[in-house]
């Protein structure tokens, strides 16, 4: 069988087009491809319709685009005399291989993944989809005997993964979805973390943070179709972070991400590390009427619960093909867990003991406690994409997304708080160290002259996040220029409704004692699991308003030149109104209740902090009914004021412009342009000391001008050597550009801001080289070096806010730095179905503190490694995964550092048809735990010893 796509011109062979086709069944994308270069297709669907092809996005003549579609399945594309471009099946061992079709484009494959955001079509003839009759007797039976070779799944996955990368300008790595729905993780930030270079921050046992070269998460971006999507958090005590929270981001709505670590002019700026865009699905691109849905069930090991998790997405367009809408709808619920033991607040203090003994400058704990933290997390969320061709030259797309985030949660702890009450210490011991001198590793407190000294304190909150998206995009295709403008808003809002602090309070003679490192142990002359002995010493309610919104708008240019080594112009202009505002209320504590813990407590889990610290840590206290304190709490009437010092408002009005052009010289492609943005920053606090704080608006612009360079050469069919250089900045987190100050009162620590502090700005260039040696293998090797011109320094200080001592820790503008590393990478099926993936990243920080000794740059992880086996044979298929990520300083007086950690999650699947099948996956196989300490080289400063416990997932899938 011969498939045939029409030219109304023989020389519209050679005319070259910006298409963006996602991976998809041939039939689909040959649909696609005859419409977004507007030429007739004649076909008939029965012969192919089991055939994958491959994703491609760029700048490419139709035979150069037939050639990526089809690598690695049993079609080919070619010409007859006439001038018609034929797709005909052949046997299976007249399958092309990858090197056979990628000789053919080595020499124009223009404009990277990127470009698959700004579309352009050029012919001017109309667009037809239809069953054909044979055109070519001769080849009839050789396609009806051909065997059809299916590329789907895990290693179909690894293929179109492959081709992104390999077709790109710039560096870049993919993930691809498996299916429609099927991503290769429940969470996109697991999926993430298996990229070369990437490595993740875990909140809960669940990825919510994204790190690229050891950089921190708030200097990377996140952009959904090339687009800002607002992220807030719920945490009353979270600092305003740029990073994206991916815990917002279902992974049933994501087609494929592109993780960007070289940057281009037509790109965002803001970005150290990389950018990251996720792209979703479009109507037209999928068949009429295809439905996806999955019915799972996730259990997590540590609370014992099981919840749904359920996701369905429909697709139509109508007979034409010029108009679709899609329609995808989660609910997903976790009950979590986490058991752990913290302190917080080590530092070089000055500790006197109840007979006035003086120890001067010893390192020293603020307090600590056995804490159990349990969250119900319950997801829901619409995406809505509507997309019209009105004609043959234009194109608008609608998207829409809508996601709520409800996290209700507690967190039970008893603590021991050195000075709580006015007591003081009455014996301690030291432990001498080389990075901080002596410790203080175990005391024992007094009773308090005036009160109580121990609190069993519960958190009880009400907490819920939406994250909304409304992106217009409009395209038209002429004859010589394409433009293509694009408007939206983004907004993400929410917080903790409800901050319900409860304190039981008692006097009583207590220890601790930190020797034995990732344990804290106590002792307490009262028994803590006798309700009885712990009397209501405050109820207090706080709570907290986050809002992120941006408006944009984005206009680009883009047409085809021939001038010298430059075959493509592209230009543009973009005005985003940025806004973050957060604010906090509280109340009094109410001291005049006469409630008693025997009244409202509960009996702790029995395997509360089983397999952690050690024989003396506290694992049996009364903890309190949180339904009880809701209810009786919240009927009390509660007269709420500003918290000032927590109150901010920034606005970024950034505008910038850009041009880009891309090369193209026999064997070399890439691209050159300049990015120049203004930004315009205005941000508002309350300054002064407590109770006579007035709001202050400081405003400040400025300019950078950002040029970019990648070129990649193609040494042999094989081998492709990039280089990549630019300029970068980020701009700084937003808790950190106010002097806005959010402390826990009871801790006494807290963070602030600083309006003085600048952007982060940098140089950077990278060398690699890629080996395709077999078409689901890479061998790969990148160095990257960044000169950073300024990193920002955390300093603590104490200050007193609501007539209480806080240690707040503030940004300073620091000195000049360099991170520098070596990314390896390699990917091969190995037998018949069986593959590995496997990759490395080392990463060099230096940075010097103010008084120029070495100091540890926040986020940066010496040593990243991943590493992934999957098989799949017929209608099964497996993978299973280890992630290294070695220990790294937060950037925060809290949690400080954060100690090596590794993780093994695993996933099987198996077809009962080609519509329906079985999953199962396991995340955190080995139940690892999360250790942190105050700094690096201070173990016994323990800061927490987190367990999240094992979650299994398993049910059924659907596609038709």
């Amino acid at each position: 069988m011969v498939f045939s796509i029409q030219l109304t011109r023989a020389s519209e062979i050679d005319a070259r087009y910006n298409l963006q086709i996602p991976s998809s069944e041939a039939s689909i994308a040959l649909k696609s491809l005859a419409r977004q270069t507007k030429h007739s297709l004649l076909f008939q669907n029965i012969e192919i319709e089991s055939v994958t092809t491959n994703a491609i996005s760029g700048t490419y003549t139709l035979k150069q685009a037939l050639d990526l579609l089809l690598e690695g399945t049993n079609l080919s594309g070619g010409f007859t005399e006439s001038k018609v471009i034929t797709i005909s099946a052949l046997s299976q061992e007249e399958t092309k291989t990858p090197e056979d079709n990628m000789d053919k484009v080595k020499k124009k494959t223009f404009l990277n993944s990127l470009a698959s955001a700004f579309l352009a079509i050029f012919s001017s003839s109309s667009v037809v989809a239809e069953e054909a009759t044979e055109t070519e007797s001769d080849t009839s039976s050789e396609s009806e005997s051909a065997h059809v070779l299916v590329v789907t799944g895990i290693r179909g996955s690894v293929v179109k993964s492959l081709n992104t990368k390999r077709n790109a300008e710039s560096i870049v790595d993919a993930i691809t979805a498996e299916d429609i729905g099927k991503f290769p993780d429940q969470n996109v930030a697991e999926s993430l973390q298996r990229i070369t270079g990437v490595s993740i921050t875990r909140a809960f046992g669940e990825g919510e943070r994204v790190s690229i070269r050891g950089t921190t998460d708030s200097q990377n971006r996140t952009l959904l179709n090339g687009q800002a999507v607002g992220s807030v958090d719920w945490w009353t005590n979270s600092a305003a972070s740029r990073g994206f929270n991916y815990t917002m981001l279902p992974s049933e709505i994501v087609s494929d991400l592109e993780v960007y670590k070289s940057p281009q002019a037509d790109l965002d700026e803001g970005s150290i590390g990389g950018t990251i865009i996720v792209r979703t699905r479009q109507p037209l691109d999928l068949d009429a009427h295809s439905f996806f849905g999955s019915a799972l069930a996730q259990h997590s090991e540590l609370s014992g619960e099981t919840d749904p998790q359920l996701s369905g997405m429909y697709s139509w367009k109508n007979q034409n093909e010029n108009f679709g809408m899609l329609v995808s709808l989660i609910s997903q619920k976790r009950n979590l867990r986490r058991d752990g033991i913290e302190a917080w607040s080590w530092a070089n203090k000055t500790v006197t003991l109840e007979d006035g003994t003086v120890y001067d400058n010893v390192y020293a704990p603020g307090g600590g406690g056995s804490a159990m933290f349990l969250q119900d997390r319950q997801r829901t969320g619409i995406n809505a994409t509507f997309q019209l061709e009105p004609t043959e030259n234009t194109s608008m797309v609608f998207n829409v997304i809508d996601n709520t985030l409800k996290l209700d949660n507690e967190n039970q702890n008893f603590l021991w708080l050195v000075g709580y009450g006015g007591s003081q210490y009455t014996s301690a011991n030291f432990l001498s160290n080389d990075t901080v001198g002596d410790i203080l590793i175990s005391g024992t407190f007094g009773l308090s002259p005036t009160g109580n000294n121990i609190l069993d304190e519960t958190k009880v909150r009400n907490s819920k996040m939406t994250t909304e998206v409304y992106d217009f995009k409009f395209e038209h295709f002429g004859d010589v220029w394409t433009t293509t403008l694009q408007l939206g808003t983004t907004e993400a809002k929410g917080g903790t409704q409800a901050d319900r602090s409860v304190g039981w309070e008692g006097n009583a003679v207590h220890s601790f004692s930190a020797a034995n490192v990732e344990s804290i142990e106590t002792s307490y002359a009262l028994d803590p699991a006798n309700g009885a002995n712990w009397n209501l010493g405050f109820l207090r309610y706080d709570n907290n308003d986050a809002k992120d919104d941006e408006t944009y708008f984005q206009a680009d240019f883009l047409r085809e030149i021939d001038l010298s080594i430059f075959s493509q112009l592209k230009m543009g202009i973009k005005h985003r109104d940025h806004s973050r505002f957060n604010t906090k209320m509280t109340t009094d504590n109410r001291t005049d209740l006469g409630w008693n813990l025997a009244d409202y407590s509960l009996p702790i889990p029995s395997d509360f902090l089983s397999g952690q610290g050690s024989a003396g840590t506290l694992r049996n206290y009364a903890i309190t009914n949180s339904n009880q304190i809701r209810a009786e709490g919240d009927a009390l009437n509660w007269d709420y004021r500003v918290l000032k010092a927590s109150t901010f408002d920034i606005n970024e009005k950034i505008l910038a412009g850009y041009f880009k052009v891309n090369i193209e010289a026999e064997e070399l492609r890439g691209d050159f342009g300049i990015r120049v943005v203004q930004t315009k920053q205005t941000s508002g606090a309350y300054e002064g000391a407590s109770g006579s704080e007035v709001w202050v608006e400081k405003e400040r612009t400025y300019t950078d001008v950002l040029p970019s360079l990648n070129l990649a050469a193609n040494i042999t069919d094989d081998v492709v050597v990039r280089f990549a250089a630019a300029k970068v900045m980020s701009r700084p987190d937003y808790n950190a550009m106010t002097a806005f100050t959010s402390y826990n009162r009871e801790t006494q620590t807290g963070t602030g801001g600083n309006p003085n502090i600048d952007a982060f700005r940098a140089n950077q260039f990278d060398i690699g080289v890629e080996w395709y040696f077999e078409e689901a293998a890479l061998l790969s090797a990148v160095y990257f070096h960044k000169d950073i011109l300024s990193f920002l320094e955390n300093v603590a200080g104490l200050e007193v806010h609501e007539g209480v001592e806080i240690l707040i820790n503030r940004p300073t503008n620091g000195r000049s730095g360099t991170i520098q590393g070596l990314e390896l990478g390699y990917q091969q099926e190995i037998y018949e179905g069986l593959g590995v993936l496997a990759n490395y990243t080392y990463v060099d920080g230096e940075a010097k503190d103010a008084d120029g000794n070495d100091t540890t740059i926040p986020g940066n992880s010496e040593h990243t490694l991943n590493l992934s086996a999957y098989y799949e044979h017929e209608a099964l298929s497996g993978r299973i995964s280890y992630n290294y990520r070695s220990g790294y300083d937060s950037g925060t007086g809290w949690p400080g550092y954060v100690d090596d950690y590794a993780q093994v999650d695993a996933s099987v699947s198996y077809e009962l048809n080609d519509n329906v099948a079985l999953v199962f996956e396991a995340v955190n196989l080995t139940d690892e735990f999360n250790f942190t300490y105050q700094q690096e080289g201070v173990k016994n400063a323990l800061t927490g010893l987190y367990r999240n416990g094992r979650r299994f997932i398993v049910g059924v899938r659907a596609n038709f």
